[in-house]
């Protein structure tokens, strides 16, 4: 058995590297959504809060806010794979998030308005960190100086 090349200048290193970031990003980004979409969704006065729109509406904003620092960073180090590694991510975290469903706790099958806010959430889930870093890297670079 060939051990493992672990060089500096070498491939394995910086994959590992990556994988271990990547890890540890989706760790802390899935965290951040858990807390940050309850927490918003908390903020919204009791009045607000019959309004399905002003409550995706909300909680779109705050996922977008939540999203936006993971994006620059997957669009800065990511590389070429960095939506490749971005909608990895959304599926690692859909696969927690909603895997386990939450209608398993409860005795009576889920209402058909239950069923659509869990589909739009896996959907916005889904779409929003790919489309930051796509946004991201789309932007043009503002290194201008050519030299002396």
């Amino acid at each position: 058995m060939r051990p493992l090349n672990f060089t500096v200048r070498g491939q394995p290193v910086r994959k590992l590297a990556l994988a271990v970031a990547c890890f540890g990003l989706l760790c802390a980004y899935g965290y951040a959504v858990i807390n940050g979409l309850q927490y918003a969704a908390a903020l919204l006065p009791s009045r607000y809060l019959d309004s399905a729109s002003w409550l995706l509406l909300v909680t779109t904003l705050a996922l977008v806010v939540i999203s936006a620092p993971v994006a620059a960073l997957l669009a800065r180090f990511g590389g070429r794979y960095a939506l490749l590694i971005a909608g990895a991510m959304t599926l690692a975290l859909l696969a927690v998030l909603i895997g386990p469903t939450p209608f398993e706790d409860y005795m009576e099958p889920p209402t058909t308005d239950a069923r659509v806010f869990l589909a739009i959430d896996c959907v916005r889930l889904f779409a929003v960190l790919p489309l930051l870093v796509w946004l991201l890297r789309r932007l043009p670079s503002n290194n201008r100086w050519r030299g002396p």
